[in-house]
């Protein structure tokens, strides 16, 4: 039997060691992207449901903004009811005569 060279077996060992650190480098590059997609859908998760939060409070601040516009506007109408009522001339009472008793000396 032939015994292989020195240097087939440096050459072989040099293959084995690129196909060894090629192979790390991939399975770190594979734990990398699984951790940064695994962060990527939390944050996804959490931004979702603060908007679902932030709509659900735009709902409530629209509602109460109509509810405060109606209760404005029927101030305004009952502001308009009380200056009509003070800009109508208002009848005036017929002077009472008042008689002074007079003093003696």
């Amino acid at each position: 039997m032939e015994r292989p060279e020195r240097s087939e077996k440096d050459d072989a060992q040099k293959a084995k060691l690129i196909f060894v650190s090629l192979a790390v480098v991939v399975a770190v590059l594979l734990v990398w992207s699984f951790v940064s997609a695994n962060n990527a859908k939390k944050e996804r998760d959490a931004a979702r449901i603060e908007s679902e939060t932030l709509k659900q409070d735009n709902a409530k601040l629209e509602q109460l903004l109509k509810e405060q516009n109606v209760v404005i506007d029927d101030l305004k109408k009952k502001v308009q009811v009380c200056e009509s009522k003070a800009k109508k001339p208002a009848k005036k009472a017929p002077a009472r005569k008042t008689t002074k008793s007079k003093k003696t000396k």
